[in-house]
């Protein structure tokens, strides 16, 4: 797996920190908060793999993704955590973080066949449809 050049910039790093105050730097990995994840099975990119690619700074894979929207913030992935780095918080800090970057309210709602109905309620929520 080759993983793309462009890392984050220490502005998108710090603009993450300050809106999440918590730093993904100190997962190690554990896969706990995807084993408790009870949308794992739909998502491309697992929490844990999510928070390995904040590591890594790879933002704008993590901004693409799909996954960001599947999550309901049931926040199972938070609760499970034993670095107490809280995934949920993370995942919303770069929610909110694509919302800016796409403009606010222009961010289509995910409309996924076979989604559970949590994730697309959570999604309508997210986009107020």
């Amino acid at each position: 797996m080759r993983f793309p050049q462009k890392v984050a910039s220490s502005y998108e790093q710090a603009e993450l920190l300050s809106i999440t105050e918590k730093d993904a730097k100190d997962c190690y990995q554990c896969m706990k908060c995807s084993s408790g994840c009870p949308f794992v099975a739909d998502m491309d990119y697992k929490p844990h793999q999510l928070m390995l690619l904040t590591k890594l700074g790879l933002f704008d894979q993590v901004l693409n993704c799909p996954s960001l929207w599947i999550c309901a913030s049931c926040l199972a992935c938070s609760s499970r955590c034993p670095r107490d780095i809280d995934p949920a918080r993370v995942i919303e800090g770069f929610r909110a973080m694509a919302l800016r970057q796409k403009g606010g309210g222009k961010v289509q709602a995910l409309h996924k066949a076979g989604l559970p109905r949590q994730a697309l309620i959570a999604s309508m929520r997210k986009h107020r449809r």
